[in-house]
């Protein structure tokens, strides 16, 4: 790890519904929703070359954006005045560095969950893709495992089958 990385937060993510080309946003990744996985942030939402959302937030600290079931619905998308990136609710449930965290990723329909040590991150709907203005849903493809150049481990990665989203998880 170079001397610029050891100096910051260790950054990576869980890109799920990723289509399209390699390399769409900043040269290394397909269009995609973005579960954040990083030290502080872990829950966190990025769309990435085209991936969109609406998510119910609060707006804090100037152009702040955090996930809060009781908030105004959003959209976040490439362009808009909200950008690309929402917060997670809360202060987080990671544990201290050197400690396993369990993420779970819920997704049905154009509707994902991030989870975070059992405790709701974000609800995210009308998961979609904009190509020049035109927004089409986006409820199915690859995943990734990104990396931003520091060490991180992921272990029992598990996927299967829902039959509809877990109702509680919707209230948090």
């Amino acid at each position: 790890m170079g001397p610029k990385k050891k100096a910051n937060v260790r950054g990576s993510g869980v890109l799920y519904h990723s289509v399209g080309a390699l390399g769409a946003d900043a040269g290394f990744w397909m269009r995609s929703q973005e579960f954040q996985v990083e030290e502080g942030r872990c829950g966190d939402y990025w769309g990435c070359a085209g991936g969109s959302a609406e998510i119910p937030v609060v707006k804090k600290d100037g152009n702040n954006y955090f996930y809060s079931p009781q908030g105004n619905m959003t959209a976040f998308s490439d362009g808009n005045a909200q950008g690309r990136h929402c917060k997670k609710q809360g202060t987080g449930n990671e544990k201290p560095v050197g400690e396993w965290n369990t993420l779970d990723l819920y997704c049905h329909g154009d509707t994902s969950i991030h989870v975070v040590n059992g405790k709701v991150a974000m609800v995210l709907y009308h998961n979609s893709q904009s190509d020049k203005g035109e927004f089409t849903p986006l409820i199915k493809g690859k995943i990734q495992l990104e990396s931003e150049g520091a060490e991180l481990f992921y272990r029992e990665i598990m996927v299967q089958g829902i039959e509809g989203l877990p109702a509680a998880l919707l209230k948090e």
